[in-house]
């Protein structure tokens, strides 16, 4: 099975709204933030992490 692995932010062009449960938005958050951890700049974004995760589930799903 191919490794997770979450892409730096990326021009996205379509908008959508979803709602995330408390527990699960303040996890996404830790992720990015310990992505982010060390860098001059912010490289990763909670929407690139979303569309990664999407992404890599659907290829996961296909195989």
């Amino acid at each position: 099975m191919e490794k997770f692995t979450m892409k730096k932010s990326k021009n996205s062009n379509v908008a959508k709204t979803i709602r995330f449960s408390e527990e699960l938005n303040d996890a996404i958050i830790q992720v990015v933030s310990k992505a982010n951890k060390g860098k001059t700049r912010k490289e990763y974004s909670f929407n690139g992490f979303v569309v990664s995760a999407c992404e890599y589930c659907i290829k996961m799903m296909k195989d």
